[in-house]
């Protein structure tokens, strides 16, 4: 009997060794396919403008004045975007900065997330991260929001295994992408308060840059989030998964609240199962509460893409379920997780983006000059950046009347048209492919 068991085992672990590090692997060419599509299709929108003025600066310190004049991130990201394209990519190529980030992510994530859950859970982990909605869209854009996701993950690698350099380098890299980064650092002070001194080293080079943080805090970028609202926090880990809340009533109540009951119940079975697992919990939930903390003392900081940096701890923490259940329902409802994860990117892909680049071209082609006035059916601000960057010559687009004009150009943003209004009424239609 002995003989026979040992004899199946040495026959199932080398499949093991080869099948997760090839599911490793996958979900990270997965995450970068994913997101590679696209970075090369897709036209920038209003905050990928904001990062492509500040990229396209000729000298590094203008680039810094200028993050620090119009952003509310730190600069790393923006330094590491200005010299892929001063070595010569595009601007739209620089978006492979993130593309590679997600990638990283994916397979990080699984392979670190093996430290605390079965190969099984780590790689369900890692796929979701791969099509999650938050990971997908941030994965495709130039933005800094993948890099952070990714150097949370090493911070919980660093913090569990590595060197105290080791650490301080992945504390003074996250700190200088992504402010919600510190939240991960102070629930990793909170886990190993001995660690401290390589994370005041880690500190030194944000708290140079600290003077510009303040400025940046001060011009309130984040008018768009309004007073606290309990609902979207409970929301915070579906809406990071998920493009949109599911359209039936009783789902839309139920489907967020069970998925952040499985994730605090996994952080729960996590916390219990080592001092590493601990600290993945904390990871998930850590932030989360400091940052719905801020927004109830009145600091309007909260939204779903900035706590990205929780994303993959809440994966795991969601799948380390499966493993304390029988193996039969517990295999049922990681291949159900699975489909339900391909579904979501499925459906969340439905509809691309606006694409203002094509917009523009059909004013152009219209006869549209710098003189004609915009009108715009839909969100005037999302779709003032795009148009300045991708009409001839970049104008720039103010608010204005127009009584005294000859031509009146109307951008139906949705409704998948451009239209040309003169002063006799004729209405002249021009076919564009955008979302909403």
């Amino acid at each position: 009997m002995n003989g026979a068991a040992l004899s199946v085992r040495r026959r199932v672990l080398p499949v093991e060794r080869i099948a997760f590090p090839a599911g490793v692997a996958a979900v990270g060419l997965l995450a970068g396919a994913v997101c590679l599509r696209g970075a090369l299709r897709f036209a920038f929108w209003q905050d990928e403008v904001a990062s492509a003025r500040a990229v396209a600066e000729p000298g590094p310190v203008a680039m810094l004045g200028h993050v620090a004049r119009t952003e509310s991130t730190p600069p790393l990201w923006y330094a590491l975007a200005w010299l892929a394209h001063r070595c010569g990519l595009a601007l739209v190529d620089v978006r492979l900065l993130s593309v590679a980030a997600a990638a990283l992510l994916a397979a990080g994530t699984a392979l670190a997330a093996r430290r605390v859950v079965p190969s099984s859970a780590a790689l369900l982990s890692g796929l979701a991260v791969a099509l999650g909605y938050q990971f997908d869209f941030h994965g495709r854009e130039l933005r800094a929001y993948e890099l952070a996701a990714l150097l949370t993950v090493a911070l919980a690698v660093a913090a569990a295994r590595g060197s105290d350099r080791t650490l301080a380098l992945v504390v003074a890299a996250g700190s200088l992408t992504h402010y919600f980064f510190l939240f991960s650092v102070a629930v990793v002070l909170v886990w190993a308060p001995r660690r401290g001194r390589a994370v005041g080293a880690g500190l030194v080079p944000f708290a140079l840059w600290a003077p510009m943080f303040a400025r940046q805090y001060a011009q309130h970028r984040f008018g768009f989030i309004g007073p606290f609202d309990p609902r979207a926090v409970l929301d915070t880990y579906w809406t990071m998964f998920a493009r949109a809340q599911p359209q039936d009533a009783v789902v839309h109540v139920l489907a967020p609240l069970a998925l952040l009951g499985a994730v605090v119940a996994g952080c729960v079975v996590l916390a219990r199962s080592s001092n590493e697992g601990r600290l993945w919990a904390m990871l998930a939930l850590g932030p989360v509460v400091l940052a719905a903390a801020l927004w109830i003392a009145g600091v309007r900081i909260y939204d779903v893409r900035n706590l990205i940096v929780t994303g993959p701890f809440a994966a795991v923490a969601a799948t380390s379920l499966l493993s304390h259940l029988p193996r039969r329902a517990g295999a049922t409802l990681a291949c159900a997780a699975a489909v339900l994860v391909v579904v979501g990117f499925v459906r969340a892909n439905r509809v691309h983006p606006v694409a203002y680049d094509r917009i523009a071209a059909a004013l152009v082609a219209e006869g549209w000059q710098p003189r004609d006035p915009i009108v715009v059916d839909g969100n005037v601000y999302a779709l003032w950046g795009p148009l300045e960057w991708y009409l001839p010559h970049r104008p720039v687009l103010v608010l204005g009347s127009t009584a005294r004009a000859g031509r009146v150009f109307v951008v139906h943003v949705g409704r998948a048209l451009v239209t040309r209004l003169d002063r006799t009424h004729a209405w002249r239609r021009v076919p564009v492919l955008v979302g909403t």
